[in-house]
């Protein structure tokens, strides 16, 4: 069965996005990717096979048409009270999950099979799977700038201690992509 993968870009103090929701340049080594990040980007492509991630996310992503030339084929699973009336326009599917994060992660890995869920949108949502121990692993990939303000994504990752095994470190331009697996 595939692995459960929370997968962020952040600042080095700890932002995923800046104020207002802006990118703050953290996925500019995404759109064009030096060799060592684009064998990281190949291999999230080819691994992941459904993106859990939340409304907030998924209405920024739709909001500037991201999901039109967005290079993942993976299923969509996206959290929220309040499905939208009209669905993003993308090559991949998306299904608004009202009923909580077990249910999302539930339905990601039956659509999935042996590849990999990833927890990609979303600092709450992020700490919900976290805090839930649903998490196998977690991927930073760590960009070094100083955002300031704006989103943190472990202000609240829950009270009890989470132990990491680093697995994988790949310095790159612009970009260092860390892999831990958290010890349970």
């Amino acid at each position: 069965m595939g692995k459960v993968i929370l997968d962020m870009a952040m600042s080095l103090d700890g932002f995923i996005s800046g104020l207002n929701n802006a990118d703050a340049g953290l996925y500019d080594w995404y759109f064009a990717p030096a060799p060592p990040s684009a064998r990281v980007k190949e291999e999230l492509i080819k691994t992941l096979g459904a993106i859990i991630m939340g409304r907030r996310t998924y209405g920024t992503g739709d909001e500037a048409n991201g999901f039109e030339d967005d290079p993942y084929t993976a299923a969509r699973f996206i959290l929220t009270h309040h499905p939208p009336e009209k669905v993003g326009k993308g090559a991949e599917s998306f299904t608004f999950v009202t009923d909580g994060i077990e249910s999302a992660l539930r339905q990601a890995k039956a659509a999935v099979g042996e590849r990999d869920v990833a927890i990609g949108g979303g600092a709450n949502t992020a700490q919900q799977y976290l805090k839930a121990g649903l998490v196998d692993e977690i991927q930073i990939h760590l960009v070094p700038r100083l955002v300031g303000d704006g989103i943190r994504l472990f202000d609240h990752p829950g009270s009890e201690p989470i132990t990491l095994e680093t697995t994988r470190v790949i310095e790159s331009v612009g970009v260092t992509h860390l892999k831990y697996r958290i010890v349970k």
